[in-house]
C-alpha cells in the first residue's frame, strides 16, 4: 500500500471524508503552489470544515420538507407592494426568529405568501436555523396519528425541536373541534420557544369560521399575535399575471 492509499485510510478512519476524497488533488495543490507546511494543513482544515457545513446545511433542508425550492433573491418585490425594502432586508436577516417573534402572512391565493415563507425557510436553514415545513393540512394529520404512526411521531418531533416552524394554507379547509384542540396544543406548546411562519388566506375575524369555536380562535390568535408580525399581502396573483402557455397562438390553424 503506498503512502497516499495509507494517508486515505488514516482519513477514513478519522472521519475525515472530505480530506480523503480530495487528498490527490490537494496534495499536487500544495506541490504545485509550494505551500508550507502550515499553509498545507489550514488548506486541508478549510476544506473539511467547508464540506461539513455544506453537507449539515443541505440535511437541514432536506429534513425541513420543503415541496420544492424557493429563494428569496427571486422574490418578486416589485410586484408584490405589502412589503417595503426596508421590511424585506429586516425579514431576510432572520434576527426575528431569534427573537422568538411569529410571522403571519395573509391575503388570497398567488400573491407570493408561500414563495417568502419557503425562501425564509431556506434562508434559515443555510444560516444554521432547524426548520420544519408543513401543510396545514397535512399537520393535522399527524397530529391526529401521532400515537399510531411511527412517522407521524417522528415528524412531530422534529416540529418541537425546531427554531423555525412554517405553516402553509392555514384556513383553506375547515377543521373538526377535536383537531382544532390539537392544533391549539401544539400552538401553547412551542409558544416563546419557536418561530412560526402561518400562510392564510383568512383575516383573523374569520378564524372562528374554519376552527368552528370561537373561543378557540381566540386563544390560538391570541398566543400567535404576542410576538408577531401581520403582513397583509393583497393583490393580483403573479401567477395569473404571468401565465405561461405551452400552444403557440400563431402556429394556430387559421
Amino acid at each position: 500500500m503506498d503512502k497516499i492509499q495509507t494517508l486515505k485510510t488514516s482519513a477514513r478512519s478519522l472521519g475525515l471524508i472530505h480530506t480523503r476524497d480530495a487528498l490527490d488533488e490537494v496534495i499536487h495543490t500544495a506541490e504545485t503552489e509550494q505551500h508550507s507546511y502550515l499553509d498545507f494543513l489550514t488548506y486541508v482544515f478549510d476544506g473539511e470544515i467547508l464540506y461539513r457545513q455544506n453537507k449539515a446545511r443541505d440535511k437541514r433542508i432536506k429534513e425541513a420538507g420543503f415541496p420544492y425550492p424557493k429563494y428569496l433573491k427571486d422574490f418578486d418585490l416589485t410586484f408584490c407592494k405589502a412589503i417595503s425594502k426596508k421590511q424585506f432586508k429586516q425579514l431576510t436577516e432572520l434576527t426575528w426568529i431569534d427573537g422568538l417573534y411569529n410571522l403571519i402572512l395573509s391575503g388570497p391565493p398567488g400573491v407570493g405568501k408561500t414563495h417568502l415563507a419557503i425562501g425564509l425557510g431556506y434562508q434559515a436553514c443555510e444560516d444554521g436555523y432547524k426548520v420544519s415545513y408543513t401543510t396545514m393540512q397535512s399537520l393535522i394529520k399527524v397530529l391526529r396519528t401521532e400515537e399510531i404512526d411511527r412517522h407521524a411521531g417522528v415528524k412531530l418531533r422534529r416540529i418541537r425541536s425546531s427554531n423555525l416552524l412554517i405553516i402553509d394554507e392555514v384556513g383553506y379547509l375547515p377543521i373538526s373541534a377535536t383537531e382544532g384542540n390539537l392544533f391549539f396544543q401544539l400552538i401553547s406548546e412551542l409558544q416563546e420557544r419557536t418561530s412560526i411562519v402561518i400562510t392564510t388566506n383568512k383575516g383573523f375575524e374569520e378564524w372562528t369560521e374554519f376552527l368552528g369555536d370561537a373561543a378557540l380562535a381566540t386563544a390560538i390568535l391570541d398566543r400567535l399575535s404576542y410576538q408577531c408580525d401581520k403582513i397583509p399581502m393583497n393583490g393580483k396573483s403573479y401567477r395569473l399575471e404571468n401565465r405561461k402557455s405551452f400552444l403557440n397562438e400563431t402556429g394556430k390553424d387559421k
